[in-house]
Parts: C-alpha cells; structure tokens; sequence
C-alpha cells in the first residue's frame, strides 16, 4: 500500500519530538515501511525520520505551535493563522494532482485547515488521527460541517475519552491507542529508593509541571523535569522561579532524545503525570512503564485507560498533591 502521511506543520518531525504525536508519527512511517508498505511524508522541511521519504513543507518561522486558550475570532490580525491556511491549501492541493500516487491519506495534524482542505480530495481514502481532545471551537466546527455534509472521512482518536469530548460534533470511526516498540525501551526492574522522581512532558501549564514540582517538594524527593518549552512566556513567568527557589532539588534536563528519556525514566523512582486537561493519551506515562516505572497521575483523560492502579501505577483525584506525595 502506498500511503502517504501529513503531519502537524508547527514542528518538525524530528528527535527530540515535541511531544507524543510527532514520535507516534514517526514509528508509525518506520513501522509500516518495516511491513512492507511505501510512505511518503509530508512534514515541515527540516524533519528526519531515517528511512522515510519526506516531502517537505516550506513553514514560516511566525507559524508556531497552537493556542489552545484563543479562539478562532481572536486570531483575524494574525498574518501567522492565515500563512498555515495557505500552506494547508497548498498541500492538499498538490496531494489532489497527486492522489494516483497514493492509495490512502492518514492526517495527524490538529489545525482546522488541514481538515477543511482534506475534502478536496475525493477519490482516496482519507484518515484523521486526533491527538488531542475537542479543546478548539473551530476544529470542532469544522468537523461538524463534514459530518452534516457528509464526506467520506475516517475519524480515528488515541483513547476512549478523547473519543468522548468530540460526542456533541462528530461521529468517531474508531479508538486505536498509540503504540511503542518494546524491544528498543530498556527495562529496569529495580530502582534505588533514592532515586529520583521524574516529570516528562511538554512545559505547558496543562501538563502540570508545576504540581509536580509540588508532589516531590511534599514527598521530600529530588525531580528531574525533561520536554521541551512549548509555552516560553509560562516557563519564564512559572517555573523559572520554582526552579531557583528550589536549588538543586529540582533540575530541567531539557528536551531530551528518545533513548536518553528511556535511560533517565528507568533510573527514576516514578514518573509524576499531573495532568491539568483532559490527556488524550499520555505516551510518556506509557513510556515510563514500559521502562518499569510506575506513574503517578491525576484521575483525568486517558490516564485512567493506560495506568492500572496498585498495578502499573497510582491515579489520585485532580489537584490532591498530598495524596499523590504520599504514595511515592
């Protein structure tokens, strides 16, 4: 099968991934290269994934990563909204002159251009993987006019309860959680008491960086916090100075490589996952077990369909960072 894949256009697909949906996009294209099938993938121009051939996508430098907060009438004097409608356009446009090609299109990026614009193509099927809930009015939109007219999408999310925010919008055709590659995880069955707790994510107020830092000051650990500054203005304002009031008990590792993540989770006494949203997934969560590292997370999104509690893993309820201080 010829297949060809269309990514989020705000970062490029390229260690160290931005977070789980450009990872996941990127095992993907090795994985069904590995079965046989040809990919194609149309990514922002300085992405790499070995092995996979990459149509690359001019992006300029004001396109940035989305606002989940704005709202579609805010943005009318943002030239940036309108360059990535564009480059959507353009896209789906040449995917359209090109659609003998191909024998499927699977679309992974959450902009409401890249699903108004897939409709443009008619004679291939057409995939949308949701990596995140319904949290933008516009997408949620956007989806309702393709379900009210009708066009032949396939509409896939990472989990049940991501399914669930998209009810009052759409029809989704299937839940397929994401995956991971077991044999490339190193696992680490024994971790000294002293260890470490870790956060992993994107430094986002919605990850919950900061109640983690609160978790381990309350359970008297050192935390390591690794992902890459997706909102500068909430590290500079937020965690910076969490950072220097706390001194060397908290370290930012940065945005670190695949196998370097795997590496420092196993060594890591639990991973701290207080979400602040409804996750749709939790990579990092499922990543840190399969190191063998049990994960410690707020009772919301999917984080009570990939963690087994007293098993793999502790759920506490939103916002009890005693209680989860106390199960470390």
């Amino acid at each position: 099968m010829r297949v060809a894949l269309v990514a989020p256009l705000v970062t490029a697909i390229a260690q160290p991934y931005l977070g789980g949906a450009q990872a996941l996009l990127a095992d993907l294209a090795q994985g069904l290269i590995q079965r046989g099938h040809t990919v194609t993938l149309f990514a922002r121009d300085d992405s790499f994934v070995p092995g996979i051939a990459i149509e690359p996508v001019n992006v300029p430098d004001n396109v940035l990563p989305a606002d989940f907060s704005r709202p579609l009438q805010e943005r009318d004097a943002d030239p940036a909204f309108f360059t990535q409608a564009n480059l959507f356009l353009e896209l789906f446009l040449k995917l359209r002159q090109r659609s003998a090609e191909f024998d499927l299109v699977h679309i992974h990026a959450f902009d409401w251009p890249a699903f108004a614009c897939s409709t443009l193509i008619q004679d291939i099927p057409v995939i949308h993987t949701l990596h995140l809930p319904a949290v933008t009015p516009e997408i949620n939109e956007a989806l309702r006019v393709m379900d009210r007219q009708g066009h032949p999408q396939t509409l896939v999310t990472v989990s049940y309860s991501c399914a669930e925010t998209y009810a009052s919008y759409t029809l989704i055709d299937y839940v397929i959680y994401n995956g991971l590659d077991l044999d490339a995880i190193p696992f680490n069955p024994k971790t000294p008491v002293e260890a470490p707790l870790l956060f992993a994510g994107r430094i986002a107020p919605e990850k919950g960086v900061e109640a983690a830092i609160d978790i381990a000051e309350k359970a008297g650990y050192r935390l390591l916090i690794a992902g890459g500054i997706y909102d500068r203005h909430y590290f500079e304002q937020r965690i910076v100075p969490k950072l220097r009031r706390a001194g060397g008990r908290v370290t930012y590792l940065g945005q670190l490589e695949r196998l370097a993540l795997w590496k420092v989770m196993g060594q890591s006494l639990g991973l701290l996952f207080p979400i602040e949203w409804d996750e749709p997934f939790g990579l990092t969560a499922v990543e840190a077990m399969a190191t063998g590292t049990p994960v410690i997370a707020f009772r919301r999104g999917a984080a009570q369909e990939i963690i087994r509690h007293g098993e793999t893993g502790f759920l506490v309820e939103e916002g009890e960072t005693a209680h989860a201080a106390a199960l470390v």
